[in-house]
């Protein structure tokens, strides 16, 4: 049997109440040439029991377990690991696709040009009670990275969650790491914040195009238990970091003073208070390009 195109990956801990509907819209693509790649991450909570199920009733969903948790990114990972297909949707375990999701994307995505595809999105804690996020562009098209980095690197109308966009596989390979040198943070393989960001952002830097999908195909829970809408203020931090990071390794000193202004903007924002521009560069820039930035 030849491999599927494209490999959807649920990568899940402890979601038994949210999995089947994930599921379920993963199995309802009307593009059908997929699988449906599910890593449990040592689940407690009879989790692993519901992908049995799944499994015995379709063939297209292939399951793993971990012998012990591992971590949100070392099990994204191991998703990427495992699929077999060319083309890669990470669907997170408490979202939904809109059955057309990879019908929509497809197309932009088969061109050799262009690093991935995303789509807007609905946000909330039910699909009919949602914001729509990530307007990008008032139409469906290809656009040139430099357009996509300029407005990712600046925090504005772009998702930083995988979960929104079709990638390669082998780019989702390639461009994941673990963690991200930071002068303050150390827990990122804990939650996965800013990590997911440079996945966009270091395929990106290897493309001349993105391509994007002016119509909400996919829907992000909003609940209790998700991380991503904890508010943790933490989470913007990692976001900062990856923002500065990449632009100090990849980008010239122009941009790297707009992440860090753009960082500083927002800083003050939260925290609704000044706060010091050299705050900013002591928190997030190593110290060898602090005077370069400058």
């Amino acid at each position: 049997m030849s491999a599927p195109l494209v490999s959807i990956m649920v990568p899940v801990y402890n979601r038994r109440a949210l999995l089947a509907d994930c599921l379920k819209s993963a199995l309802a693509q009307t593009f059908r040439d997929i699988e449906v790649v599910v890593v449990d991450n040592a689940s407690t909570d009879g989790t692993w029991e519901l992908c049995r199920q799944f499994a015995r009733a379709d063939s297209r969903v292939r399951i793993f377990r971990n012998s012990e948790n591992l971590g949100p990114v070392r099990n994204w990972q191991r998703c990427f690991r495992e699929a077999q297909g060319r083309y890669g949707k990470l669907l997170f375990s408490d979202d939904v696709l809109s059955s057309y999701y990879l019908e929509k994307t497809l197309p932009l995505m088969r061109d050799p040009h262009v690093a991935f595809v995303f789509s807007m999105a609905l946000i909330g804690p039910d699909p009919r009670e949602s914001r729509l996020a990530y307007r990008f562009e008032p139409h469906t098209g290809r656009f040139p990275r430099h357009q996509y980095i300029r407005r990712a690197l600046v925090g504005a109308k772009v998702p930083v969650s995988p979960g929104a966009a079709l990638f390669r596989v082998s780019d989702l390979r390639g461009s994941l790491r673990l963690n991200i040198p930071s002068p303050t943070i150390a827990d990122f393989e804990h939650h996965g914040a800013g990590i997911d960001l440079l996945l966009y952002l270091m395929t990106a830097a290897r493309y001349e195009e993105i391509g994007y999908v002016a119509e909400p195909l996919v829907f992000f829970r909003a609940h209790e238990g998700s991380i991503t809408h904890s508010g943790d203020s933490r989470l913007s931090d990692a976001y900062h970091q990856a923002r500065i990071w990449f632009a100090a390794h990849t980008q010239g000193r122009w941009t790297l003073a707009s992440t860090l202004t753009a960082a500083w903007l927002s800083t003050m924002r939260r925290r609704r208070r000044p706060v010091s521009p050299s705050y900013i560069t002591r928190r997030f820039l190593p110290a060898v390009l602090e005077t370069w930035s400058a």
